[in-house]
């Protein structure tokens, strides 16, 4: 049987326990960093805490929201690979009344599909992707364009 210690733990259960609380601590250290105001603004899209450029993505996104119908075709075309299929991602959710048709897939064209869209959101484009659409409304980040498609 041991004893039962009386006085003051031992010293390597002391500094076991510090070390225990700093490795509890060390994940809140960027937290702290910034201001009170900040860390206690809400969020304007789902993704501002963790991604800013797919963040700018989302907004790009969210204003184009009122200049597609519900129901439309529509494809997402930007100058960069991975933002394009991001975009279309995202673009799934956030148009669930309409039919995203991909202008491509994991870095594969698929213009067949992309075609049959009636609304193309272009995203960090300067010039049209197709010269005969209408322009519908300038958002920040592109551009909402119309095509005469058939049905």
């Amino acid at each position: 049987m041991s004893r039962p210690t009386s006085g003051a733990p031992p010293r390597r259960l002391r500094l076991w326990l510090i070390g225990a609380l700093v490795l509890c601590l060390f994940p809140l250290a960027p937290r702290l960093v910034r201001p009170l105001r900040e860390q206690l603004q809400l969020p304007v899209t789902p993704v501002d805490r963790t991604d800013g450029r797919r963040a700018r993505e989302w907004l790009f996104l969210d204003s184009c929201r009122p200049y597609v119908p519900p129901g439309a075709r529509f494809t997402v075309i930007a100058d960069e690979p991975h933002a394009e299929m991001s975009l279309f991602m995202m673009a799934i959710g956030l148009f669930p009344e309409s039919r995203p048709l991909p202008h491509s897939h994991f870095l594969v064209p698929a213009l067949v599909q992309a075609a049959r869209a009636k609304y193309v959101l272009e995203y960090r484009r300067s010039t049209p992707a197709d010269p005969g659409a209408r322009l519908v409304a300038r958002v920040a980040d592109g551009a909402v364009y119309e095509r005469s498609v058939p049905p």
